[in-house]
């Protein structure tokens, strides 16, 4: 008869293995995770200390504008995006877009003209597009399965709301979500989950392979009607 042994023992190979990812991919989490707050509480430091001199920001909010122009192309001259599958800049949190630019400059997120785009700006340049577009604001995209509400509105308060907040306008540098376009978001969620190349977040995610595709219509749909 033929010894198990060697199957047991490649069985338990596997397992080893399995688990060695695992808590590779969970310690890669965490630092990604502790990277990302710095980064945020590094922004929001520098954010608050300009908020503080109503001369400084005004400012930099008028230089941040003269550095829109071609942002204006996909992102409205108010902060409502013209393109679908661009996201609104409205009212959103200047820490989150800082640090989204960064991610477009260092390859953690993949877009032709964003990626190319950052890399011409400095920090400050940056910081003053952000505050240009914090100081707009926000109205709701509307949109959706109006059907999904209540459903988007669940899912949301379940596994959304720790980070970006009770009433979607985001928190401590994440992102703002309440009036967001609804196909951006749900492009976004799509990207994290199926891991596109064209973002890598763990964290998101984490998140997003729970969530089925009517699941992500109905976040979106519920987002995009929060005011």
């Amino acid at each position: 008869m033929r010894s198990t042994v060697p199957i047991r023992h490649w069985l338990m190979s596997i397992v080893v293995i399995a688990i060695a990812l695992m808590l590779m991919e969970q310690a890669a989490m965490a630092d990604s995770l502790k990277e990302a707050t710095q980064l945020r509480n590094t922004l929001e430091g520098r954010i608050a200390e300009i908020a503080k001199n109503k001369k400084l920001k005004k400012q930099m909010v008028r230089e941040g504008q003269n550095r829109t122009i071609l942002c204006n192309t996909c992102h409205g001259k108010d902060g409502m995006a013209i393109q679908p599958l661009a996201p609104n800049l409205a009212g959103q949190n200047p820490a989150y877009i800082v640090d989204q630019f960064q991610r477009f400059g260092d390859g953690r997120r993949n877009d032709y003209l964003m990626s190319n785009l950052a890399k011409t700006f400095s920090l400050e340049d940056k910081i003053k597009i952000a505050l240009y577009y914090a100081d707009m604001d926000m109205r709701p995209s509307g949109g959706g399965d109006l059907a999904l509400l209540p459903k988007g509105e669940r899912l949301y308060k379940e596994i959304c709301v720790k980070c970006h907040g009770e009433n979607g306008r985001g928190q401590e540098g994440y992102a703002r979500l309440a009036g967001q376009q609804h196909d951006y978001v749900v492009k976004m969620l799509k990207e994290f989950r199926d891991h596109s190349g064209r973002r890598t977040n763990l964290w998101m995610t984490s998140v997003a392979i729970r969530l089925s595709d009517q699941d992500m219509e109905a976040v979106a749909t519920y987002l995009a009607n929060l005011k």
